[in-house]
């Protein structure tokens, strides 16, 4: 274990052992989140539109929204209509904390008007002055530096604790924010993991990061409103460095400085569940199948064009290899882990592994089970796709429900993707019920792609 690690988990334990902070759920990928919240001392809870609207947020501290599912900022507008974002902004102002990453850390700001005229839930959820250096109009709100790791300069701030001099963070797609007041953490350039969005959509031209870059890009922002607070990252300090984002960086300690912002204004809720042995033998019959349908994938990644849309530093064909790869052994390692988890009553945080997703959820939240069941119903469409049947590629994600590539590899969304997610919950429920239990995920980067 490094040290960086261990100086994170003494720091932070003691703020979020009383602390009340629960993911959005109907929207994103909350699973990296949950997991460090487990294994940093806190009690892992998600929250739906439903209860947002309803007044659930009175329950809580600080809520967390997340990086977005398949149609980003807008997926997670759209199951809270206009009550739920109002209740968000009456929350934050009587002294609430909101928490975005990526296409989470976009709804506070002022975006672009004609985004704001497409989404009028988005004008309403503005919070701040700020507009990101890479606002766009349309549907997407955004223009994408691009995927994958670039360098950032630390500050001398309380966000910044535990981080010295340039880091590395995962930047997904997402805002990047000028050099104004509450603005920090000053991107410095793409490491050779990165790949800009103009290279996924195979075009020439000026790019984005280096845009924004020569305007003072930050990947930071943190603002008071009211009583309560907003604290916004662009990145993604919650992923990791490897081609399943497993593995988490130094920059993670971003993500915890923000949770010590927070103060509590009431007591975690000591509730427990059960853990169903149906559910546990569900999950062991998924994963054999899916192990099974990825290794009759595998040489297919042979058969990508070249045109593919690279991320993350990888070619296609080189990321198709990688997240098969690791996904059998996540996989694995899910299977011996599943074999001795306990079941029963008395559980904390059970629907960390079983849990049904809600109807008007795009991605969002749901239990290891279901995310197993997801990515074994997406590897079976990519294998019953015949090569000479693969729809050719219009742009970076446009053919990502018919694809083989992106139904199995491409993203974080992807059957690789959700994987790492169960094994995230995974990670997370043995965290918070203090079990000791084989580890399905590394806690921190290494290999050929990361020297510390």
């Amino acid at each position: 274990m490094t040290d960086w690690w261990e100086q994170t988990l003494t720091r932070i334990r003691p703020y979020l052992e009383g602390l009340r902070v629960a993911l959005y759920a109907s929207g994103g990928a909350p699973s990296h989140h949950l997991a460090l919240l487990a294994l940093w001392g806190g009690r892992p809870r998600v929250i739906h539109a439903e209860e947002i609207v309803a007044g659930g947020l009175e329950g809580l501290d600080a809520v967390i929204f997340p990086g977005g599912g398949l149609l980003a900022m807008a997926g997670q507008l759209n199951p809270l209509q206009a009550e739920g974002v109002a209740q968000v902004r009456r929350w934050v102002h009587s002294g609430g904390t909101y928490i975005g990453t990526c296409a989470g850390s976009c709804h506070p700001l002022r975006m672009s008007d004609p985004y704001r005229t497409a989404f009028p839930t988005a004008a309403g959820f503005q919070m701040c002055e700020v507009a990101p250096l890479n606002a766009a109009g349309g549907a997407w709100g955004l223009d994408s530096p691009g995927t994958g790791r670039i360098w950032v300069q630390a500050e001398d701030l309380p966000l910044f604790e535990g981080l010295a001099g340039p880091f590395e963070i995962v930047h997904y797609n997402g805002p990047l924010f000028p050099p104004a007041p509450g603005a920090a953490g000053k991107v410095l350039k793409g490491s050779q993991f990165f790949t800009p969005f103009e290279a996924s959509l195979v075009v020439g031209g000026a790019r984005t990061l280096e845009r924004c870059v020569a305007q003072g890009a930050r990947i930071a922002y943190h603002q008071p409103v009211g009583a309560g607070q907003v604290i916004l990252f662009g990145a993604h300090p919650e992923f990791g460095a490897s081609a399943l984002q497993l593995g988490w960086l130094p920059a993670s300690r971003l993500l915890a400085n923000a949770l010590k912002q927070v103060q509590p204004r009431g007591k975690a809720d000591p509730s427990t569940g059960e853990v169903s042995p149906a559910a546990l033998s569900e999950a062991r019959h998924v994963l054999t199948e899916l192990r099974e349908t990825l290794e009759q994938l595998t040489p297919r990644g042979e058969l990508l064009p070249p045109n593919t849309p690279p991320f993350l530093g990888y070619s296609g064909p080189a990321l198709w290899r990688a997240v098969l790869e690791e996904s059998g052994q996540v996989l694995e390692r899910m299977r011996a882990w599943l074999g001795e988890c306990p079941i029963g009553e008395g559980f904390v945080a059970p629907f960390l592994l079983d849990s049904e997703p809600r109807p008007n959820q795009d991605f969002g939240f749901m239990g290891a089970r279901q995310l197993l069941a997801r990515a074994l119903q997406m590897a079976r469409q990519a294998g019953a796709t015949r090569p000479e049947e693969w729809p050719a590629f219009s742009g970076a994600y446009n053919e990502f429900l018919h694809h083989p590539y992106h139904l199995v590899a491409s993203t974080y969304l992807s059957a690789g993707g959700l994987i790492a997610g169960a094994a995230l919950q995974a990670t997370a429920f043995a965290s918070a019920n203090r079990l000791s239990l084989p580890r399905v995920v590394p806690l921190t980067a290494t290999g050929a792609n990361y020297a510390e």
